[in-house]
């Protein structure tokens, strides 16, 4: 089960907690999200990925498409890391 939580940082910046196994049907949800925050409001979103624990092959591809926008992931274990690593930039 994927738990995703808005946090409003400011104007610009808005923050999605995600905790648990991202996969299907989940990954929709996030993937939902993530193009109303970058494409209709133009916010910079922060993926806080602390409490994932697993991510699937089609969640990857799926986040790869925000790969050149405005998207940071930060707070990931080091499997979840390296899962994403080719995908997309990651601050910690």
């Amino acid at each position: 089960m994927l738990r995703i939580t808005e946090t409003y940082k400011d104007k610009k910046k808005v923050i999605l907690k995600i905790e648990g196994k991202i996969g299907e049907p989940g990954i929709w949800d996030l993937e939902r999200l993530c193009s109303y925050y970058l494409h209709k409001t133009k916010k910079q979103v922060v993926l806080d990925m602390r409490g994932v624990t697993f991510i699937d092959r089609k969640s990857l591809t799926a986040l790869e498409k925000f790969k050149d926008k405005r998207l940071e992931i930060v707070n990931c274990s080091p499997f979840i890391r390296s899962l994403l690593s080719n995908l997309i930039i990651y601050k910690d």
